[in-house]
């Protein structure tokens, strides 16, 4: 019973809350900025968590950086990312390394249905190198492969993905970006039991917007999943001071999710702050699940 909550749960905390694919972790969105924007990143520039994101973003990176985000779930469960993004001459270059762990489980057998007294455990992990590049001052484009390993007792699977992606940023608006990017294109190669499962493959589409000096960021988002409903998704950034950085988000997915959890408003919006001194970032989120619990992200980033 206790794996089939998890397993449903690990379906409701997607990106995507519809639909069946195998590697759903994948979907779990990274990074603490991004999921208190409620998830609306594809067109931000300059943050290395960009490796999730979108990989054009990457080559908006200025130098080299390395960031890593821990989340907290619900029923033990906890979903970990780090990245390094490191630009060169023409281009730049990019691993990053994202896990889910799923709990563990108490096993169960039909001469025991209480339990035998042995555990089992739910992993998974993804292994990613990126490359992306500025071809002009306004355009640029990345690429990301992606090996992908899944456990549960002892079964598994494997798979490749990779994601393709665009960025723009126009002269003629100040402060505007726009993103294409399609994430998770790929194959299971390994199944866990007789069949393949289709992958989370998705497509989206995103904008961003700089004010008062880059004081205020205001990002938008739309995701069409092959399996699943279209999701859109908005965030707000604002610097009250330098040091700073207060955010929320909101997105139609956390909504549904919301809404079958017996929550309200409130449980469809992501929440946070940041800080940076010197070479040194901290972020937070909060996003509340209704009756599911709540579930907190700290990412921790430093210029190396």
């Amino acid at each position: 019973m206790k794996l089939t909550c998890a397993l449903a749960l690990l379906m409701i905390l997607s990106a995507n809350a519809g639909g069946t694919t195998g590697f759903a972790f994948l979907q779990v969105p990274a990074g603490a900025r991004a999921v208190a924007m409620g998830g609306a990143f594809t067109a931000v520039p300059g943050d290395p968590i960009s490796l999730f994101w979108n990989p054009a973003a990457s080559a908006t990176v200025t130098g080299s950086m390395l960031s890593t985000t821990y989340t907290s779930y619900m029923m033990d469960m906890q979903a970990g990312f780090a990245g390094w993004v490191n630009p060169r001459e023409n281009d730049v270059i990019g691993v990053s390394l994202n896990y889910f762990f799923g709990g563990n489980f108490d096993r169960t057998t039909m001469e025991d249905p209480m339990g035998t007294g042995e555990q089992f455990s739910s992993n998974s992990m993804a292994l990613a190198g990126t490359w992306a590049r500025s071809f002009t001052e306004t355009l640029s484009i990345g690429a990301t492969g992606r090996f992908i390993y899944s456990q549960i007792d002892s079964y598994n699977a494997n798979g490749f993905s990779v994601d393709i992606g665009g960025m723009y940023s126009p002269s003629a608006i100040s402060g505007f970006t726009g993103a294409l990017v399609v994430r998770n294109a790929g194959v299971q190669t390994k199944a866990f039991y007789s069949e393949n499962d289709p992958m989370p493959t998705e497509i989206a589409a995103g904008v961003s917007q700089s004010l008062m000096g880059g004081n205020l960021l205001i990002t938008a988002d739309g995701t069409m999943p092959f399996e699943g409903e279209i999701d859109v998704a908005a965030g707000v950034e604002y610097k009250p001071v330098e040091m700073l950085a207060l955010r929320t988000g909101w997105s139609l997915s956390a909504k549904d999710t919301a809404d079958n959890a017996g929550g309200g408003f409130v449980d469809a919006m992501g929440f946070g702050m940041g800080t940076h001194y010197n070479q040194f970032s901290l972020d937070y989120a909060w996003k509340p699940y209704a009756d599911l619990g709540n579930t907190h992200r700290i990412s921790l980033g430093m210029d190396i």
